[in-house]
């Protein structure tokens, strides 16, 4: 009772305050803290309804949500509070139709794929899906019915009397109604469109209520999935629309991600000539140029001077703080050597702070032996970063001069060294950081928080222990994600690679049938061995590093498996797939916020609901061709690791990972 009244004694300002930390940093101490008394309780409002979200399916479905919002905040008085709400799904009517949708079965699979590996849940939305269907057609006006379907959002958007963000993010067209009580009742709102796509840009003149929407003062931030020509043969002019707006015709757009997609594309259309471009009304080229502060162009698109030369006449690089240049889900283009050289010799970016960056070599047909010095180059040309991603084809000296430029103000660094898998000519292996690494990133970023780098398994050995090890010396670091790569480019990549000592008669055999004399079973038993992470070695792996950490306590650790029976070539091997994705698991690790255990470890899998629905199919599939698989080439090498136990059911009862050697 003493401490309950100590808590009530606090002014109510320093409540908020204690309710907004644990809001943002362990929402389940939140929920105990507002258990306290009635001045705790109530001292949570603002951190609780300051971000509301709307999951939206029909029109029953979100009145019903509306009404359960709506009494909620009537409840607590809490109205008052909100200042964002976000609105995600999809709106359907009751007709059964789809109005507003332009996905596709095949679009519809990529995404269910997507989720079904849990990459949704581990890789986040940073890296987007980019293949499937494209299609720039769907309904461009919003029917008067399905404008009344969304009433009771925008009669509770109009009744919240300080909304400064609304984000939305529905495949539905934005409704005309909801923009009107925006203009009239939230002028100084500023929208985050999620979906944003012009579809009447092949029309005369392109519809009103799109224009509406690109040119709102209330446009802060759009993101655009876009295509050169998209699934049904028709030119997609997304993109030099996005132009026009972003160089003065959307007078508040502030942030920008254009997401440059693959498209299945017919092969009749491929070649067809592209229709010109008429412009939008109102743009007069050359007249003025945007402000963009962050700006991201990301997929399949050729970076090549000229798109940045484009760029750079529709805004101006000097007000961009944030910048991110290429990326997407198993998407290898990049900056290569002339469009870095570009960017150097033209660009200005005083400003700039976070930097996000895929760089590849592109050597296959032309050879570029400048590619290190003008890759340092670009990186110089920019005054030291406090955010810097880097993906693609790194190398020690490239390392060396991005620590020595922009070390000293880094508080967020993330390496993932890659190449081309599917080079032929100039085949390169990926650079694979190790302990001297680390330590080099210790010693020159000083104010690093958060770290993001890949570390190569080597069947839990000691190496790879004291890799975690150093990762404790990172005094202020606080959040730290390790990409374990089971990988082995060297494999196919390097003809001089001899077979590893420890390799036995069988391991020497050729595996499956391959007609590469370079894979042998004992790679697909070390892949294997490599990619088994499960949680008692995840626990092994978070413990060494939380012992050996300095300064700043760990907030949060992730681990990301990936890389298994990837050996440097793009031939999959379909019978090691069901091994690979059951046994490389992904996890989140954080200390338990207990002041009286410090010695408690918390484990999540990330994914796991995923990786069950694929359990169970399997499962299904076993059942129907049992005979057949345990003939599998894969199975007798995963029986050599981990023979059968007594009583299991099938391989998936029998493994566990390697005992990290920690001693």
């Amino acid at each position: 009772m003493e401490n309950t009244s100590k808590l009530e004694n606090l002014p109510r300002e320093t409540l908020q305050q204690i309710a907004r930390y644990l809001h943002d940093t362990h929402q389940p101490s939140l929920y105990s803290f507002r258990l306290v008394n009635k001045t705790c309780y109530t001292a949570t409002f603002p951190a609780v309804f300051r971000e509301l979200h709307l999951d939206v399916r029909d029109g029953e479905a979100l009145q019903g949500d509306v009404d359960a919002l709506v009494k909620v905040l009537s409840r607590t008085g809490s109205a008052r509070y909100v200042r964002s709400l976000s609105i995600k799904g999809y709106l359907r009517l009751d007709t059964g139709e789809e109005t507003g949708a332009d996905m596709s079965y095949d679009r519809e699979r990529a995404i269910y794929w997507y989720k079904l590996m849990g990459f949704d849940e581990v890789l986040g939305d940073e890296e987007p899906l980019l293949h499937g269907w494209h299609c720039n057609r769907g309904p461009v006006e919003v029917t008067a019915e399905e404008d009344r379907a969304w009433a009771p959002v925008v009669h509770f958007v109009r009744a919240l009397p300080h909304l400064t963000t609304l984000v939305y993010d529905c495949r539905n067209q934005f409704p005309p109604s909801l923009l009107d009580v925006l203009h009239s009742h939230h002028p100084q709102c500023r929208l985050h469109h999620l979906t944003f796509r012009l579809r009447s840009l092949r029309w005369d003149t392109p519809d009103r209520h799109e224009m509406a929407i690109a040119t709102s003062p209330c446009l802060h931030r759009a993101e655009v999935r876009h295509a050169w020509r998209d699934s049904h043969g028709e030119d997609d002019f997304n993109e030099e629309a996005m132009l026009e707006l972003v160089a003065g015709l959307a007078p508040n757009l502030k942030h920008l991600r254009m997401v440059y997609v693959v498209p299945i594309l017919y092969s009749r259309v491929r070649r067809a000539p592209r229709a010109p471009w008429r412009g939008l009304p109102g743009f007069v080229p050359g007249r003025a140029a945007g402000s963009l502060t962050s700006l991201a162009l990301v997929g399949d698109a050729i970076f090549s001077p000229d798109l940045f030369q484009t760029w750079s006449k529709h805004t101006r690089f000097h007000s961009l703080r944030h910048l991110t240049i290429g990326g997407g889900f198993d998407c290898h283009r990049g900056l290569n050597d002339e469009a870095m050289s570009w960017i150097a010799e033209n660009g200005s970016f005083p400003c700039l702070r976070t930097l996000r960056v895929r760089i590849e070599r592109d050597d296959e047909i032309v050879e570029r032996p400048d590619y290190a010095k003008k890759t340092i180059a670009f990186f110089w040309v920019f005054k030291p970063l406090e955010e810097l991603s880097v993906t693609g084809s790194l190398e020690p000296e490239i390392l060396d001069s991005i620590l020595a430029r922009h070390g000293c103000a880094l508080r967020t660094l993330r390496l993932c060294p890659s190449e081309n898998p599917f080079a032929q000519v100039r085949p390169h292996i990926p650079m694979i950081l190790r302990q001297e690494h680390v330590e080099q990133i210790q010693a020159q970023c000083p104010l690093l928080q958060n770290l993001a780098v890949p570390v190569k398994r080597t069947k839990s050995d000691s190496l790879e222990a004291d890799m975690y090890k150093s990762f404790g010396k990172l005094e202020r670091l606080h959040s730290l994600d390790l990409t374990l790569d089971c990988s082995d480019w060297r494999v196919m990549r390097d003809s001089t690679l001899a077979d590893d000592p420890s390799f036995d008669e069988d391991d020497c055999r050729l595996f499956a049938g391959e007609t590469n004399a370079h894979l042998k079973k004992g790679h697909i038993r070390e892949a294997f061995m490599n990619c088994a992470v499960d949680e008692a070695l995840a626990r092994s792996i978070g413990e060494t590093i939380y012992r050996a950490k300095i300064g700043t306590p760990l907030r949060s650790l992730k681990l990301y498996t990936t890389g298994g029976c990837n050996f440097g070539h793009t031939t999959t091997h379909w019978d090691t797939n069901d091994f690979v994705e059951h046994l490389s698991r992904s996890w989140l690790i954080r200390r338990s916020v207990r002041d009286d255990d410090d010695n408690n470890i918390l484990v999540v899998e990330l994914g796991r609901q995923a990786r069950e629905t694929r359990d169970k199919m399997l499962t299904e599939i076993y059942a129907r061709r049992s005979e057949t698989f345990h003939d599998c080439s894969a199975v007798h090498v995963f029986r050599r690791v981990w023979p059968p136990k007594e009583g299991s059911k099938d391989w998936r009862d029998d493994w566990a990972s390697l005992r990290l050697q920690t001693y």
